[in-house]
C-alpha cells in the first residue's frame, strides 16, 4: 500500500467531508475534500495528483456517477469508492460496472471505511 496517499472527498454534505478527515488522516493519509463534482474536476485539473477519490452519490449539479464517469475518462485506472446514503443494489452493481473500486454506505463506520481505503490502495505504489 502506498504510504501518505493522496485522497480526494467529494460530498456536499460538511460533516461528511469533516468525518472523513478526522479518520483518514490519522491513518497517514492525506486528505483534501470538494463540496461538489464541478469543484472536484477543477482540483484534479490535468495532472493525477490522487491516489483514491471518494465521492458521494447524491449531489447537486453532478452527481457522484457522472463524476466517477468523468473522472475514469481523465483517469482511467484511477480508484474510486462511491459513498452512498442510498445504497441499492442496482445502484452498487452499476458503480461497480461503471469502474468503481468498492462502495460504502452511509452513516459509515470509520473502521469500515479505513479498511476498504486500505483495500483501495493495495497494490498502489
Amino acid at each position: 500500500m502506498k504510504q501518505h496517499a493522496n485522497i480526494l472527498v467529494i460530498d456536499d454534505e460538511e460533516i461528511i467531508r469533516k468525518s472523513c478527515l478526522r479518520i483518514l488522516e490519522p491513518l497517514g493519509f492525506k486528505v483534501d475534500t470538494a463540496p461538489d463534482g464541478p469543484s472536484a474536476l477543477s482540483m484534479l485539473g490535468n495532472r493525477r495528483t490522487y491516489d483514491l477519490v471518494l465521492t458521494d452519490l447524491k449531489m447537486p449539479n453532478m452527481d457522484g456517477l457522472e463524476v466517477m464517469a468523468e473522472i475514469l475518462k481523465r483517469f482511467p485506472g484511477l480508484r474510486i469508492i462511491l459513498v452512498t446514503g442510498y445504497s441499492t443494489r442496482e445502484t452498487a452493481a452499476s458503480a461497480l460496472k461503471m469502474g468503481a473500486f468498492n462502495y460504502v454506505e452511509k452513516p459509515f463506520n470509520p473502521e469500515v471505511l479505513g479498511t476498504v481505503v486500505r483495500e483501495a490502495l493495495e497494490g498502489i505504489d
